[in-house]
């Protein structure tokens, strides 16, 4: 049977588990070519549990972090806190509804910190460059990473 013309461009979703320090959970990420030349990285999580991801870093591309609720018929339903720190000075952020953070090439973000989370929030991250790099410093790309479980009493 021949493909038809326009078949390349339905892609199948790239869902993986996304393991991190005490459980993880099924997410989509996708990047390196995996979104038919569109040249970004997109991540999709279901947030249940709070929990902290670091350290402060920076991107060469411009990123996108949305923030909305788990009611699909009703995502302004909303009740959670997050934080997130940005610029040099790692000054805090906090949010308490529907957000969307657009972080310019550059600047210092991180930590990442859903402190309370009476319902889930759903988590969309998209970095404008095909392939997901954290830069420290000039030139470096690679430094370890970390996500850590809070409790969820830890205001």
């Amino acid at each position: 049977m021949a493909e038809n013309k326009y078949g390349k461009h339905v892609l199948p979703v790239p869902i993986a588990r996304i393991p991190h320090e005490g459980y993880n959970w099924e997410g989509i990420y996708a990047h390196k070519g995996e979104l038919g030349g569109a040249g970004c990285t997109l991540a999709f999580q279901y947030i249940t549990v709070p929990f902290e991801e670091g350290p402060p870093h920076k991107h060469n591309a411009h990123q996108l972090l949305c923030f909305v609720g788990s009611n699909l018929e009703k995502m302004s339903e909303f009740d959670a806190e997050i934080e997130i720190a940005l610029g040099d000075e790692l000054e805090i952020q906090t949010i308490t509804s529907p957000s969307i953070v657009s972080i310019p090439p550059g600047l210092t973000h991180c930590p990442l910190r859903f402190k309370r989370l009476t319902k889930p929030v759903l988590f969309i991250e998209i970095v404008l460059e095909g392939e997901y790099q954290r830069v420290l410093k000039p030139g470096e790309e690679q430094f370890e990473a970390y996500t850590k479980l809070l409790s969820s009493s830890n205001d």
